[in-house]
Order: C-alpha cells, then sequence, then structure tokens
C-alpha cells in the first residue's frame, strides 16, 4: 500500500516535502483535501506571499515570518488549515527560519496545522529530517490523463478517436502539464488526436531530461537468430499483460539479468524482446543518475523509476549494470554513500514494484556484481550466455551476410564456421564488414569467403586474447550455479564440462 498525501494530512502530519515539477497539481490536491475536509486553505510563494484560497488579496510574508504566520489561530468554522509553501528550499538552511519552523510544529500538531513544501528539489536540514516527512508526487495515472483528455477535447471540439486507451498509453510518463501539452501538439499537426504524435513529444521530453531513453527498435529475434531457451521462457510471459492472466492470478515479470561474454548478443536480445513483446524500450544509464549536489543521486534515480512506472507496461534495459555499480563495496569512503543508497533504491525497487515493467539487465563481469542483485526475487531468472557454437556460427554468419546485401549460397559457410571457432557474434560482424571494405578498395569486386577468413586471420579473438581468463571464469560459474542457458540445445553442439549450450547470436 502506497501511502498518500491526503493520508499524511488526515493523520495530522504538521511537515510534508513535496518534490515534483508539477506544483500546480499538489496545490489543486490540498485545495480538493482542504474542501473535503473542512480546512482552511492558502498558499505562499516569495513573489505573492501569503494567500486565502482563491482569494486574489495577498499578505506580503517574507520567509523569516512564514513559521508565525502559519500557526496563528485556526477560524472557528475550520477543523485545522493545509498551506501550500512553494519553492521555500533557498531559506530553510537559515538556522533562525528552520528553528522557528521547528518550533512551530508542535502547535501545527495540535491544531490541525499542515505545511506543504512544494519544490523540484528539497534538501531538508539535518535537524529537521525527523520532523518532515519526503513525498513523492507520483505522475499521473490513466484516469487523470482519460479526464485530461476530455476536457481538452471539448474545449478544442476534436472528437476522441475510437482507440482512445492508445492515446492514454502514449502519454503515460508526461506529467500533467506535458501531457497537455503533447495533446495540443497532435491537434496542431493532425488535427486530431495522435498517438504517434504525442510518442514523439514523450520521447523529446525524456531524451531532454537524459535520466532515461527512450529506444525504439525494429530489432526481431531473426536478427540474432536461436534463443530457443530464453525466447520459450520469454512467450509464457507475454500473456501475463492480458486481463484474462490477471484475473487468474498471474503476477507481472519483474525481468531477468543476462550474463555473458561481451559480444554475444545480450543488447540485441533486450531489443528483440521489446518487439516481440510490443513494448516501449526505455533504456537506463545507471551512470547518469549521479549528480554532483548531495541528495541528486536518489533524487534522480526515484524520477527514473517513477517515469518507467508511469509508462508500464514497458520493458527497462539496465545495460553493463555492473558498471553503474563499480565501487559499491568502498562506497562508504569514496562518494559518501552516494552509490551505496543509489544501489539500495533500485534494489527495493526491483523487489517491491508493482508495475508492470519489466527489466532486462545486462553483465559482462559476474565478479564485479554484488551478490545482492543475484538474489532470488531482485530477476525472475538469470541466463548465461556463452561463445557460439559451431552450428550457431553458421547461422550468424547467414544472417550477417544477408544483414549487408549478400547471398549466403555464395559462402562456404561451413568452413566460415569452423574458421571462426572462439570469435563473438560482434568479432564475426566485424570480420564480414572489414572483407567487404577490402574488396571494395580492391576494384570493388564481390567479396569471397577466402576475404572473410583473411579478415579473421589479423583478428585475435577475446576468447582467445586478453579475455580467456575471463571467458573460462564465467563459464566456472555458470556451471557451478547451475544458471539456465539462454539458447536450447543440439547434439552437434559443443559442450563445456556437463552442459550443452545454444547461445544468443548475433552481436551486443
Amino acid at each position: 500500500m502506497t501511502l498518500t498525501l491526503n493520508d499524511y494530512i488526515n493523520a495530522g502530519y504538521p511537515a510534508i516535502v513535496v518534490q515534483t515539477v508539477e506544483e500546480k497539481r499538489v496545490m489543486n490536491d490540498c485545495k480538493r483535501i482542504a474542501e473535503k475536509t473542512n480546512k482552511e486553505y492558502e498558499c505562499w510563494t516569495l513573489t505573492k506571499g501569503l494567500k486565502k484560497g482563491d482569494d486574489e488579496k495577498k499578505n506580503q510574508v517574507e520567509p523569516m515570518e512564514v513559521a508565525n504566520v502559519a500557526v496563528r489561530d485556526v477560524p472557528k468554522d475550520k477543523d485545522g488549515r493545509i498551506i501550500c509553501i512553494i519553492d521555500f528550499h533557498p531559506f530553510i538552511k537559515t538556522p533562525e527560519i528552520w528553528r522557528r519552523l521547528k518550533d512551530s510544529f508542535e502547535t501545527a500538531k495540535a491544531v490541525g496545522i499542515t505545511l506543504v513544501f512544494i519544490s523540484t528539489k528539497f534538501d531538508i536540514p539535518v535537524e529537521l529530517q525527523r520532523e518532515m516527512i519526503v513525498l513523492d508526487f507520483k505522475l499521473p495515472k490513466k484516469s487523470e490523463l482519460s479526464k485530461l483528455l476530455t476536457d481538452i477535447s471539448k474545449s478544442c471540439d476534436v472528437a476522441i478517436p475510437e482507440k482512445k486507451n492508445e492515446i492514454i498509453e502514449a502519454a503515460l510518463g508526461l506529467t500533467y502539464m506535458e501531457a497537455e501539452n503533447a495533446f495540443a501538439m497532435s491537434i496542431a499537426k493532425k488535427n486530431t488526436f495522435d498517438a504517434k504524435v504525442i510518442c514523439e513529444v514523450k520521447e523529446n521530453i525524456i531524451c531532454n531530461g537524459g535520466l532515461l531513453e527512450f529506444y525504439p527498435t525494429n530489432e526481431t529475434l531473426d536478427s540474432i537468430g536461436g534463443l530457443k531457451n530464453f525466447t520459450s521462457w520469454a512467450e509464457k510471459r507475454i500473456e501475463a499483460y492480458s486481463e484474462e492472466a490477471q484475473e487468474y492470478g498471474l503476477p507481472y515479470p519483474k525481468g531477468v539479468l543476462l550474463v555473458g561474454i561481451p559480444g554475444c548478443g545480450k543488447s540485441l536480445t533486450a531489443k528483440a524482446l521489446a518487439n516481440m513483446w510490443s513494448k516501449p524500450l526505455l533504456k537506463l544509464d545507471l551512470g547518469k543518475l549521479f549528480g554532483g549536489i548531495v541528495g541528486d543521486t536518489e533524487s534522480n534515480t526515484r524520477r527514473a523509476l517513477q517515469i518507467a512506472e508511469a509508462m508500464a507496461p514497458a520493458i527497462l534495459w539496465i545495460d553493463e549494470i555492473e558498471k553503474g555499480l563499480s565501487g559499491i563495496q568502498s562506497s562508504g569512503k569514496t562518494d559518501s554513500g552516494v552509490t551505496s543508497r543509489m544501489f539500495g533504491t533500485l534494489l527495493t525497487w526491483l523487489q517491491e514494484k508493482e508495475a508492470p515493467v519489466f527489466v532486462i539487465a545486462t553483465a559482462n563481469n559476474i565478479s564485479q556484481l554484488p551478490p545482492e542483485l543475484l538474489r532470488k526475487g531482485r530477476f525472475d531468472e538469470i541466463f548465461f550466455v556463452d561463445l557460439p557454437s559451431t552450428e550457431e556460427r553458421e547461422e550468424i554468419f547467414k544472417i550477417q551476410l544477408a544483414k549487408h546485401k549478400r547471398n549466403p549460397e555464395e559462402f562456404d559457410i561451413m568452413q566460415l564456421a569452423n574458421a571462426s571457432e572462439g570469435y563473438t557474434g560482434a568479432e564475426i560482424e566485424e570480420c564480414v564488414i572489414s572483407s567487404m571494405f577490402d574488396s571494395w578498395f580492391e576494384g570493388k569486386r564481390e567479396p569471397k569467403t577466402e576475404d572473410i577468413i583473411k579478415s579473421m586471420k589479423s583478428i585475435t579473438p577475446m576468447s582467445k586474447g586478453m579475455m580467456e581468463q575471463q571467458v573460462e571464469a564465467l563459464r566456472k560459474w555458470s556451471k557451478e550455479a547451475s544458471v539456465r542457458m539462454a539458447n536450447g540445445t543440439t547434439a552437434n553442439q559443443e559442450t563445456t564440462g556437463t552442459f550443452t549450450r545454444k547461445i544468443i547470436r548475433g552481436g551486443d
């Protein structure tokens, strides 16, 4: 159960901090709560002073006097007071101001006064951290966006399309004002509500924010080949998003962690899965969450996860998650615990999230992952991605040659597969491209099998060079941990230990 602004006000909390860019939406909520509970409503800003309700009359109150004015006598016909205090964060760190506020909280509790501090960012002084509750104001739900759509439809005299749900889902993840602007843009461009236009606006907003990247993808399973075990597992979970599955009692799938050798298709898998499920793909770069000011990182993390939840059902892709969590063991000494707190927020969300956000995380180095992340309950399953077998390399060559406008039947695929033992899908693609460059500059002739083999000889695969020890360590870990293989197996496939593997094809 998530506690709301209404819950805290009804419980008599004297000071609530709401961190949001939607100050008008919070103020409107406070007005409704005040009317419903017979409380007086007021609002303070530095420029307009203190105003009662919608009254245009204002009382110029300096920041130093806010606490004193807030706890003046409540009118006898009222059961308390709600005061929205906008953008007070620059003043609250002044010792005299926070002291006056702290003194006023006891009185506020006794007479039903609640001070609601609204700001995009609010650093609470240490002396007040036990006195003030911080509330994250969630982005608009479908019901709120539906009402907004109806209101704009009436005001602009534009009919709502039959596929109203598509329009609303396209606006999920936007603030109330952003959604209003997106609807307006759609009307201006198409003279109707168009989901594609709204998605374009949303993509620009999300990209400008920098916390998440809206990642359109045309990748399919044919782009990477194979994935029998993983795709079979994923296909069983597509239906979990249907109403019938929810009525049956199936939970929304949480996500997967793909661990394996770089260049073997983990990233392509995320893109193909989004296409397979027809869900928006959001990419989260943990490095972008870190801020230079105290509290920025935690705030950015919560904001990014809120956007992902608001856009649900969606897929959240965290690529190379171990790099974003590097240094977590020494976080308390090196960054005052910022990484550790960010990781804690992410772990809690992975464990407890109820929104249908499917997380697909990829990792190349299992030794750098905190053990807490691998515990059951964070992900539905962990899959291991190994080097491609001979059979898989055959398929990779066919895919890459066709991708680069060549007929695979004109090449000796078996010879290429045998010559490329130990190569990743990404390295195989590079060999094909390199041979085409050589052929082009040798009279623009067509590349041959021999050209690709020549290109392979100029490359030392990672598994036989700088990553040889890491590859063996990953294989040993997957065997000891009994991690599931990403692909199915065939009788002709190479084996490692007692395991047979058919692994993701293609490059990351």
